[in-house]
């Protein structure tokens, strides 16, 4: 919770409002910092303002003493995990002062791998960067451990840790109803796998309590020993005042092939899409949104700007289980996105194909879809190698000019074949006689992406003078920092 802070609170107030309406009010001089505002000139009162939030802004970070007699606080747990070594230390110090934050991750990721705890004295930076960065904080959650979790406790700036769930708890039950909400969230999440119908039971008891976006994270959570049980409680959760519990039961009733949301979705689906004949498919969209369709989370409005009947096709499409376009085609994924869609609505069909096959993380239709001028949302569905292989195949066929999206899909370290495609790819470049900085892109993603143990090639292929040289030289150097990285953080 935030620190009431009056003094502070009057400052915010009167600059939001303006000291010509406002003037900032007058501090007790019976203190040091008193003492020191009532020195502050009054000429301007738009320069006094300022002058007093730089006073008080340096007082509120100083501290203040305890409260006689106040109970110390409680000593963090102990973290029995080794911390990084020294050199890594500093390291992490650079990348956090803002010297590299692009290689971050890689670094975490690398901690984390090692079995390693983020150093003590790097603890603040660290939870504040992970503030503004919502990609690294499960990760950034995970090194921190329990000092973390101690800290987060004591600073409001860091509140964000406490909503990250906490490992297992010992008495789940007793966590769930006095936690907080990353502690909460663990409970249940456990609660879930050992019983899922009496953790849904006590979700149910609480259920109005608990604030909107809580509840779009509880319904989230119940995707733990989902089953056909909990689909008349997301079923409920349908009419929910707030969108994004709607939103969040509707993903969830998507991946139970038997309930009656999928049933309503397969009907709108059966009449949107059917065989065309000849290879062909015949596409009818919708020409309404109901009031029905509107409770399973179809928009009445197009947010896209497409046409509303398009969009209301894509939402059924995307929403509809998989397994009902092989009941109706009689094939497989393959054949069935190879038939030829009306140009007008190709685009809605197979975006919403897509978004069913990430939803639903199924692997044959986001192969069969991959390559066809679906997103690249879609590699996140295959495995590493596949999904570096497909990127592979595709520079290799069209070079790295349309490769960016698809490259920051790929998990790095690249494996080599991929690594191989690109830098054959920019060699090519390079001898064709291309603009260097027309690539700065693909080569700052490549620098992130490479395995450090190919820098020998681009040492080679920085060989000589001119701007191409000097992008490689760069990008060896590149790779020559995180083979450094990767080497402090193994040092025993």
């Amino acid at each position: 919770m935030r620190v009431a802070d009056p003094v502070w609170d009057d400052l915010v107030s009167a600059a939001l409002v303006g000291t010509g309406r406002r003037p900032a009010a007058e501090l007790p001089a019976q203190d040091a910092l008193g003492t020191l505002a009532a020195r502050v000139d009054r000429a301007d009162e738009a320069v006094r303002l300022l002058d007093l939030a730089a006073i008080v802004m340096v007082h509120r970070r100083a501290g203040r003493r305890a409260p006689a007699g106040a109970p110390p606080a409680p000593c963090a747990e102990v973290d029995t995990r080794p911390s990084v070594p020294g050199r890594a230390r500093a390291r992490l110090r650079i990348l956090l002062e803002g010297d590299g934050m692009d290689f971050l991750p890689e670094w975490l990721a690398l901690a984390r791998a090692a079995g390693l705890r983020a150093p003590e004295s790097e603890l603040p930076a660290l939870l504040t960067a992970a503030r503004s960065r919502t990609d690294l904080r499960e990760i950034v959650a995970d090194l921190a451990g329990p000092r973390g979790r101690w800290l987060a406790g004591l600073n409001p700036e860091w509140a964000w840790l406490t909503r990250i769930a906490v490992p297992e708890p010992d008495d789940p039950v007793e966590l769930w109803r006095h936690g907080r909400f990353g502690e909460r969230l663990a409970a249940f999440e456990a609660l879930r796998t050992d019983d899922p119908d009496a953790a849904r039971g006590l979700l149910t008891r609480v259920w109005s309590a608990e604030p909107a976006e809580d509840r779009a994270v509880w319904v989230a959570a119940l995707g733990t020993g989902l089953s056909a049980s909990d689909e008349p409680f997301l079923e409920e959760a349908l009419d929910d005042r707030a969108k994004v519990v709607r939103v969040a039961a509707a993903r969830l009733l998507t991946e139970l092939p038997g309930s009656a949301f999928a049933a309503r979705m397969r009907e709108r689906a059966l009449a949107c899409l059917r065989p065309g004949g000849a290879g062909r498919m015949l596409v009818v969209p919708p020409s309404g949104c109901d009031a029905a369709m509107r409770r399973d989370g179809i928009a009445e409005t197009s947010p896209t700007g497409r046409e509303d009947h398009s969009w209301w096709l894509g939402e059924i499409v995307a929403a509809t289980p998989l397994a009902v376009w092989r009941e109706v085609f009689g094939a497989g994924p393959e054949e069935i996105v190879a038939r030829v869609l009306p140009r007008r609505f190709a685009e809605d069909v197979r975006d919403g194909w897509a978004r069913a096959a990430v939803l639903q993380r199924d692997v044959g239709w986001a192969r069969a879809l991959a390559g066809r001028g679906a997103p690249t949302r879609l590699l996140t569905v295959l495995p590493a190698a596949e999904c570096a292989e497909h990127v592979a195949r595709h520079i290799a066929a069209h070079g790295l000019s349309e490769a960016l999206q698809l490259l920051t899909n790929c998990p790095a370290p690249w494996p080599a074949t991929l690594g191989d495609a690109v830098l054959d790819a920019l060699a090519s470049a390079a001898e064709g006689g291309g603009y260097p900085w027309s690539f700065s892109g693909a080569r700052d993603v490549a620098g992130r992406g490479l395995d450090p143990a190919v820098v020998d090639r681009v040492e080679h292929l920085a060989a000589g003078d001119g701007e191409w040289p000097k992008a490689f030289r760069a990008l060896a150097d590149t790779l020559h920092y995180r083979a450094t990285m990767r080497a402090e953080l193994l040092d025993n």
